[in-house]
């Protein structure tokens, strides 16, 4: 047995186990190559991850099988990829086979002709204003003192044109930019911008060919300097020399992976990989989430305003109706007010543009109907109906009036991040707007409030939520309802008495089988975490049961 090779291999797996397999003979092959193996009666190509293998000494010689063949055509996994995976793999509480199978494509086989292109030209650099230039020296100076930067600045305030100079003088020292945004509608609306700057700017994300992608990542992989926008799929091209990453509106939900393997945030992960580079982070955000607040004001971050607008145009004007007290006045016609209605009069018969936001698609249906009757003809040409998803892609200044029909619908009870939902919706809209109107029954909730960010950050900490804790919530899969609860139950008092001692853990639930337990952020957190995985992996096992689980849950 000693005289054959023996590696061990990542397969594309949930295995917390890497299988061993046997190399021919003539065969050479090194960690992070490809190679084709057979396991469980399928064929899979997996990642070399450790030569010079001894065999346990209780394996039988013939129950080791050889690897198939060595995958020449597909580049190796570097070093740094695999460190990358493997620290993704145990902050998210999963196996680094489900990272490999949840994020690399089998789409990276060189073409048989490619050649490099240099895409390092810039174009004229945006000119700052006296107050973007001293945020743009501030964010280089705490690069230089090792923190990730946080840039708050309402829509107009000119945060891109502060990313664009960070990443133009990134682009000169060699190295490549990663300016990663929520989804393909931001990228597509913001290319354009980009390019304005950096010509070859090179998109990536999954509404792309195969082909477009495989040269993005075969450019990353020569070490020349790129500049690639993209969603969060775009944290998993192999840069070489990565200088620089830009996470833009770091607060949308839209960052979370919620499924497959590994369920990880963009925000967090991107500062994570940024660390194995040696590069840069800087968050933006009108109104950044309460974790980015939090290590802001804990010294993790450097916390930058951008306080005026770019063009100096005037502050905007925010009316908050109250739909109890018009209703009281027969105010109200339908939904909307009466003092909604004479503004988005005026908006139209000035030759300007509204938009009116409805909680969800079926609303705007109904809200479609009464606007007929209140403006013929306006509807889709001055007057836009939409969700807060159109939030994203509205250019600051596109409308004169945006109105919230029903804020109400915004402010849940059972989603402690609904409130900070509905404030950083209300701010990115505040930015691309001269007037903001909000029909509300709650005037006088927290979100309306202007020192709403310290009034959720004391609600937060007084109920033991993120981010004072770390939370991970577990979903338990069975056909059964009752057999879901019964074992959900069952689960959540064995985690009670196995995290005693990592942490005094809140178990809630078990309906619809879920629970969620709370970590204190201390030394423990890292052991708790990995106790809590490991009675969840024997659990699965015992009960022949799946669990889902989400470490920082959106």
């Amino acid at each position: 047995m000693n005289a054959k090779k023996y590696i061990q291999v990542i397969a594309p797996l949930k295995l917390d186990w890497e299988p061993v397999y046997s190399v021919p003979e003539g065969l050479d092959v090194a960690v992070g190559d490809r190679v084709s193996v057979i396991f469980s009666g399928k064929e899979y190509i997996c990642i070399v991850s450790k030569t010079g293998v001894i065999p346990d000494p209780a394996l039988r010689e013939d129950s080791i099988h050889p690897i198939l063949d060595k995958v020449a055509q597909l580049p190796p996994i570097s070093p740094l990829e695999l460190k990358f995976w493997r620290t993704i793999a145990s902050y998210y509480l999963c196996t680094v086979g489900e990272v490999y199978n949840g994020v690399y494509f089998r789409d990276r086989i060189a073409p048989k002709k490619w050649t490099t292109k240099d895409r390092s030209t810039i174009n004229s650099e945006p000119v700052l204003s006296p107050s973007q230039e001293t945020v743009y020296s501030a964010a280089l100076a705490a690069f230089d003192a090792g923190k990730t930067v946080l840039l708050q600045g309402i829509g107009g305030s000119g945060k891109k044109e502060v990313y664009l100079k960070l990443a133009a003088n990134t682009i000169r020292q060699g190295k490549s930019v990663l300016y990663l945004v929520p989804d393909i509608s931001v990228s597509n609306a913001l290319e354009e911008r980009v390019a304005s700057v950096f010509p070859d700017v090179m998109p990536y994300h999954s509404g792309l060919t195969v082909a477009k992608r495989r040269d993005v990542i075969l450019e990353a992989r020569t070490g020349n300097p790129v500049f690639v926008i993209g969603t969060r799929s775009a944290l998993w091209i192999p840069f070489d020399a990565l200088g620089l990453i830009i996470v833009d509106q770091e607060q949308d939900s839209f960052y979370k992976q919620d499924s497959p393997a590994p369920r990880y945030h963009t925000r967090e992960t991107a500062i994570m990989l940024a660390s194995l580079y040696g590069a840069k982070v800087i968050l933006g955000s009108s109104c950044p989430s309460l974790e980015s607040i939090y290590n802001s004001e804990t010294g993790l971050f450097t916390r930058l305003e951008l306080k005026q607008r770019f063009n100096n145009s005037p502050e905007p004007e925010v009316m908050l109706v109250d739909i109890s007290a018009e209703k009281r006045k027969r105010g109200m016609s339908g939904s909307f007010s009466l003092k909604l209605l004479a503004r988005l009069k005026d908006a139209v018969d000035g030759g300007g543009k509204a938009l009116v936001i409805c909680r969800a698609k079926a609303a705007v249906v109904e809200v479609r109907e009464e606007m007929e009757s209140i403006f013929p003809g306006a509807l889709d040409r001055s007057i836009m109906l939409d969700t807060p998803y159109a939030v994203k892609t509205i250019p600051s200044g596109e409308y004169a009036i945006i109105a919230v029909l029903l804020a109400d619908g915004l402010l849940g009870r059972e989603d402690f991040r609904s409130d900070e939902r509905a404030v950083q919706l209300f701010t990115q809209l505040r930015g691309k707007t001269g007037l903001l109107v909000i029909q509300t029954r709650e005037s006088r909730h927290p979100v309306f409030s202007i020192e709403v960010a310290n009034s959720l950050l004391a609600e937060r900490q007084s109920a033991g939520y993120p981010p004072f804790t770390r939370m991970v919530k577990l979903e338990l899969k069975d056909s059964d309802d009752n057999r879901q609860k019964l074992r959900a139950r069952f689960l959540g008092n064995r985690l009670k008495e196995v995290l005693r001692p990592f942490s005094d853990p809140l178990i809630l639930g078990p309906e619809k089988g879920e629970i969620r337990v709370f970590f204190k952020r201390d030394k423990n957190l890292t052991a708790g975490k990995q106790a809590l995985y490991k009675e969840v992996t024997s659990f699965e096992q015992q009960y022949s049961c799946h669990i889902v689980i989400d470490v920082d849950p959106v």
